[in-house]
């Protein structure tokens, strides 16, 4: 837009197009953010997530758990210091040990 068009303008003419500008970038900006996270929801499904998972959120409620320590209930049995809780996704080593054949009973602590 050419500057020397906005000179010519009343103020309040400038207000009402500075509200037009403001309301618009509001609009594009929202759509943007929708955009987005359709975008990480898909590319969260293709890798066997849900937003949840990346957030780690459960179902968008604030977690009940935060600030507590719970104790690890499954051991790594090829490395001591690698533990799980249980709760949340699964560590890599938990993983490979069930699709080895291994229970998740044979990992407890």
């Amino acid at each position: 837009m050419n500057l020397d068009k906005l000179k010519d303008m009343t103020v309040e003419e400038l207000v009402e197009l500075k509200q037009d500008i403001d309301k618009l970038i509001s609009q594009k900006q929202k759509e943007q953010t929708k955009n987005l996270v359709e975008e990480f929801k898909v590319k969260a499904a293709k890798l066997g997530l849900t937003m949840e998972d990346i957030m780690g959120l459960e179902s968008n409620k604030p977690r009940k758990t935060k600030g507590k320590k719970v104790a690890p209930k499954y051991q790594n049995p090829n490395d001591k210091s690698q533990t799980w809780t249980g709760r949340g996704r699964k560590p890599l080593w938990v993983e490979e040990a069930l699709k080895k054949g291994k229970k998740l009973e044979d990992l407890a602590i």
